[in-house]
C-alpha cells in the first residue's frame, strides 16, 4: 500500500473511532460547565457569557459536530476557572 493510501486509511479510521469519543464526552463536560455556573458568583454578564458557550456547545453536539462542541464547553470551563 502506498502512503496516500495509509494516510487516507488513517484518517477514516481516526474519525470512524474518535468522534464517537468526542460524542460521549459532550454531555459530562456540558454538565460540568452547567453545574459550575450554577454554583458561581459572576457578574450578570460573565455569567450570561459562560451560558451561551455551554448552550451553543449542547447545540454543537446535537448537530453532529463534537470537536467544536468540546471546543465551546473547554471555553465556558475554563472561563469558570476549571484547568
Amino acid at each position: 500500500m502506498n502512503k496516500l493510501a495509509t494516510l487516507v486509511l488513517a484518517g477514516a479510521l481516526s474519525v470512524t473511532f474518535v468522534s464517537p469519543l468526542w460524542a460521549r464526552g459532550c454531555p459530562t463536560v456540558i454538565k460540568e460547565g452547567r453545574d459550575l455556573l450554577a454554583k458561581a458568583k459572576l457578574s450578570k454578564a460573565d455569567a450570561d457569557k459562560i451560558k451561551a458557550l455551554i448552550d451553543e456547545s449542547e447545540k454543537l453536539h446535537d448537530g453532529g459536530d463534537h470537536g467544536e462542541s468540546m471546543k465551546k464547553a473547554k471555553e465556558a470551563l475554563s472561563l469558570l476557572g476549571k484547568k
